[in-house]
């Protein structure tokens, strides 16, 4: 009998002895298998790692790879905020207010003999001169019986001026420019509502077509 005979019949000997150990460790091998795939597959899904999709074109990034954020298409408002530097002063030299701006409360009307709003201010002074309390333009000039004599001055920024209870009818046009100080008359007791209350100059301010309380902008300090 040659060698290679006898080792395989030797061999075949060790198998039919130790059959069941080998089947033993084969099955504990697969079984070590299994987990060590499936504990494989749950890390990869806790992580949310991607699988690359085979025939995609697009790069797959990695949680290791640096982020990219986008540039930020729009852009930053710078907003300006519109600065009015118009400066507005008092229509009299040295005047008194002897009447209120009123918009909410009424004041008794000795002239109509009721109570009313009051949406302007009511000077009085020594000289009695009315002057223009701001560059402009002339809107309207005229007269009627419960204004008396006026003027309308439109200014920049949507402000407007009206001077009511004046002597005379001012000597200007309408879109005659106006500047700052001019004298536009002077004060009396023209304006039918409010006749008894002595010669004064009725002031009324509005802004975008609304009366305003002219002391919120005038200084009543210069004219």
């Amino acid at each position: 009998m040659s060698k290679i005979s006898v080792a395989m019949k030797r061999f075949g000997g060790f198998l039919k002895r130790n059959a069941v150990y080998l089947l033993i460790l084969l099955c504990i091998a697969s079984v070590a298998t299994v987990i060590a795939l499936a504990v494989t597959r749950d890390s990869a899904l806790n992580n949310d790692i991607d699988i690359p999709v085979s025939g995609s074109d697009d790069p797959v990034q990695t949680p290791d790879d640096p982020v990219v954020k986008p540039d930020n298409p729009v852009d930053p408002i710078d907003p300006t905020p519109s600065v009015d530097d118009q400066k507005f002063y008092s229509p009299t030299n040295a005047g008194t207010v002897s009447k209120n701006y009123s918009d909410t409360v009424v004041v008794w009307n000795q002239t109509l003999k009721q109570y009313a709003t009051h949406l302007a201010l009511d000077f009085t002074s020594e000289d009695g001169n009315v002057y223009a309390v701001c560059d402009g333009k002339v809107k309207e000039v005229g007269y009627n019986a419960l204004d008396g004599n006026y003027i309308c001055i439109t200014h920049e920024n949507g402000y407007e001026t009206r001077y009511l209870s004046l002597a005379s009818m001012p000597d200007l046009k309408v879109g005659q420019s106006i500047e700052h100080g001019k004298l536009l008359g002077s004060m009396s007791t023209t304006q039918g509502s409010e006749s008894l209350d002595g010669n004064h100059l009725h002031f009324e301010m509005l802004k975008d077509g609304e009366y305003i309380n002219p002391l919120e902008v005038i200084a009543l300090s210069e004219k």
